[in-house]
């Protein structure tokens, strides 16, 4: 067997779509894995012919990027969707890059198309259910936070900002413990030493917190140990203002 025909075996059994094409961007090789996904044979998509089995919204922009690299020789990669030989239209991430003789020109490209459909779709849920986890916590009428084992608030919704008196976001990334009112931080300190020791139990307590103007309000504190989990790494805090007078921190564990 000569060595050509090892290369073509080679490529053609690799899981991409693989292609060679000339310095000026015309296809002149496709492996097997193209025409079996695309269905046609593969003399009808060589030159520029490829373009008709792209989506037709990502035509423009994927020949955009393609010209601009035969233009300057830069490494080439887009993502768009192929149509395959049965009608549906995946996505794909198309890398290419030049070789190039002693010169500096180039002399061929060599590129992969790779299926990235389903890595898509996955990203897209995950997206989704991020965001809609993030709709509903801040929507949520309690306030709710990620504190760190040293009391550094991670995250906090905007009504846990504004139950302390901070304006959105600016909660995070300070002391959570430092507004607790100074007659009660040991009390707090006990208790929050009680939660770190207890991971995956609820615990709570009733506190003094100072807004940013001064005035004490007495809120309920719930917590969660969370610091285990690797998703999370984090005491998960819920705020919400006392109904009525409660007990000290140090009664209520």
């Amino acid at each position: 067997m000569s060595d050509l025909s090892s290369y073509r075996l080679a490529l053609d059994a690799l899981p991409h779509l693989v292609w060679v094409a000339g310095p000026d961007g015309s296809l002149e090789y496709l492996n097997r894995r193209c025409g079996e996904y695309t269905g046609l044979p593969l003399d009808d998509l060589l030159g520029w012919d490829w373009g008709w089995v792209l989506h037709p919204a990502d035509l423009p922009d994927t020949l955009a990027v393609w010209s601009e690299s035969i233009r300057t020789g830069a490494s080439h990669q887009v993502e768009f969707r192929l149509r395959r030989h049965d009608g549906e239209y995946r996505w794909f991430l198309a890398r290419a890059e030049p070789v190039r003789d002693a010169d500096g020109n180039v002399l061929r490209w060599f590129g992969t198309c790779t299926d990235i459909e389903d890595a898509r779709r996955t990203a897209d849920q995950f997206r989704a259910a991020r965001l809609l986890f993030r709709a509903l916590v801040e929507r949520n009428q309690d306030g709710l936070a990620l504190v760190g084992p040293e009391g550094t608030v991670r995250y906090a919704n905007p009504v846990a900002a504004r139950l302390l008196g901070f304006v959105t976001d600016e909660l995070t990334g300070t002391d959570l413990w430092g507004s607790v009112h100074g007659e009660e931080r040991r009390a707090v300190s006990l208790w929050w030493e009680t939660v770190l020791a207890n991971p995956g139990q609820r615990l709570a307590t009733t506190t003094r917190f100072l807004q940013r103007d001064g005035a004490p309000l007495r809120v309920t504190v719930l917590a969660s140990n969370l610091v285990p989990d690797p998703d999370v790494r984090a005491v998960a805090v819920q705020l919400r203002p006392a109904e009525e007078p409660g007990t000290s921190a140090e009664g209520s564990v």
